[in-house]
């Protein structure tokens, strides 16, 4: 089982406990003093729309470590698909509570983002 890009035992199925998860990024990551921004964009490269993660949350946390360690082929442009912003999402509602509420409802849609960190 895949969460959040990290391997976790077939044995585990799909109960991965969110602090195992929350666990895995953390190590290591360093997100202390750094802007996460997700953008929305058409395949044009047009900008619909920017969010702001909220830092000192699990979803800032996680988006750092995937723009650093998860996305490492991906280049300058790194795009988070469905499934790592869904994981994201589902974890930060159950953690970060009212913080990424809003942003968290944006994430469940299907749209493409690019993460950038600064």
């Amino acid at each position: 089982m895949f969460v959040c890009g990290y391997h976790f035992p077939a044995s585990e199925g799909n109960d991965v406990s969110f602090e195992k998860v929350i666990e895995k990024v953390e190590d290591g990551t360093s997100a202390a003093g750094k802007t996460v921004t997700l953008t929305n964009e058409t395949k044009e490269g047009t900008i619909l729309e920017t969010l702001t993660v909220p830092e000192g949350t699990f979803a800032h946390t996680a988006f750092v470590d995937y723009y650093e360690n998860v996305a490492e082929m991906e280049g300058e442009f790194k795009m988070i698909y469905y499934t790592n912003k869904y994981q994201i999402s589902e974890i930060s509602k159950s953690v970060d509570g009212d913080k990424t509420k809003d942003l968290c409802k944006k994430l469940d849609d299907m749209n493409l983002y690019r993460v950038k960190v600064a």
